[in-house]
């Protein structure tokens, strides 16, 4: 019997973050006759049973989640690591990927590295308005990520930083986000006359602008008397924004959700998803919002060119520009059966391009790859 490749997952926990809710659902996925996987992570977290019922070995690195503190036990996670006997490491976020260069640095017999960057640890302060000093820290260790094997970018926004910190193009492949497809509530047909609800799916950070989407949708409510919008999340700049919407004499046109885990359904409940950011890298909220059949407005910035066809499946808009969101909120408001044709298009979009099968497919390969060069 052929045998099978190993491969071990690095994550910072299993809380349900988006990385570790994206593994867990590419496992399904894999191919377990060519590749056995195991996840190691710090502290504990929600996701545990739902990765071990995938067949995956847990090891427990860490009494809490990974932080930078770790680096002074590189050894003891070596030594970790060791116990797997992994063929492949394939390190996941800014965090697991710099403990994991200085362990490997430590251990006997090197296995390969893919370092996977769903984080933003390789792009600098100056493009992240509001990240702060500290993101600065990633940028220095980021100059670690020469060493590793080959690198997965999630958008082409990260391809030339990724060259600046020596991983060219030869050692990088572009692997975006994924979905699942299977069994989720699409958008129906409204009644006629019925409410046109813009939806926006965010943490309530600086970074997702929620100010302009609230002075946007104040231009859209004089000129759409039906207009409404769903704000779901949660965040410290919430009560400042139910505020604003209390000031601007909003509060019946403006409903907020909280935190929910019906978001598939909130988002069929819906006819437009609106995501203004000031910067991302390649958000699942907005691929979630096409699988569910609703045509995106959002910001131009990071990886949401790669996924939002602009004019075919929504609206761009540049960031922070007040004037030109509400201009596409209102066009898609007005123009219904453009709205709805979009959805649709953005439907197919998402099967053809983003689901997690594909995904698996494609990671598998760089696997095959990277063992091949051994």
């Amino acid at each position: 019997m052929k045998k099978r490749i190993r491969v071990l997952h690095i994550l910072t926990s299993l809380a349900p973050g988006g990385a570790e809710t994206n593994l867990l659902s590419l496992l399904r996925h894999f191919d377990r006759t060519q590749f056995r996987h195991a996840v190691a992570y710090g502290g504990s977290g929600a996701l545990e049973q739902e990765y071990a019922g995938e067949g995956a070995q847990l090891i427990r690195l860490a009494a809490m989640p990974l932080g930078l503190r770790d680096l002074a036990r590189a050894l003891s996670i070596a030594r970790q690591i060791e116990t797997f006997s992994p063929d492949i490491v394939h390190s996941h976020l800014d965090i697991p990927n710099v403990i994991t260069l200085a362990a490997m640095a430590l251990m006997k017999a090197r296995p390969r590295l893919i370092l996977h960057f769903h984080g933003l640890g390789i792009v600098p302060s100056r493009c992240l308005p509001g990240r702060g000093l500290a993101h600065s820290v990633y940028n220095v260790l980021a100059r670690l990520y020469r060493h590793a094997d080959f690198g997965i970018a999630i958008c082409r926004f990260q391809l030339p930083y990724l060259e600046r910190v020596g991983l060219g193009s030869e050692r990088v492949r572009l692997i975006p986000n994924g979905i699942n497809l299977d069994n989720y509530p699409q958008v129906q047909p409204h009644a006629e006359g019925s409410a046109y609800r813009f939806v926006s799916v965010a943490r309530f950070y600086p970074e997702k602008d929620h100010r302009a989407l609230i002075a946007a949708f104040r231009e859209v409510a004089t000129q759409l008397p039906d207009a409404r919008l769903v704000l779901v999340g949660e965040g410290p700049l919430r009560a400042g924004i139910e505020e604003l919407v209390r000031a601007l004499g909003l509060q019946d046109r403006v409903t907020f959700l909280g935190m929910r885990r019906d978001v598939a359904a909130v988002l069929a409940d819906s006819d437009c998803f609106v995501l203004n950011s000031l910067w991302e890298l390649h958000p699942i909220t907005i691929l979630e919002a096409m699988r569910a059949g609703l045509p995106v407005i959002a910001s131009g910035v990071g990886g949401i060119p790669d996924t939002v066809i602009d004019g075919q499946t929504g609206v761009l808009v540049p960031s922070a520009d007040i004037q030109s969101l509400a201009a596409a909120m209102l066009r898609l408001g007005v123009d219904r059966s453009q709205s709805m044709a979009m959805g649709r298009k953005g439907r197919l979009e998402v099967e053809k391009r983003f689901s997690n099968a594909l995904m698996a497919n494609h990671i598998e390969e760089v696997y095959i790859e990277v063992m091949r060069e051994v």
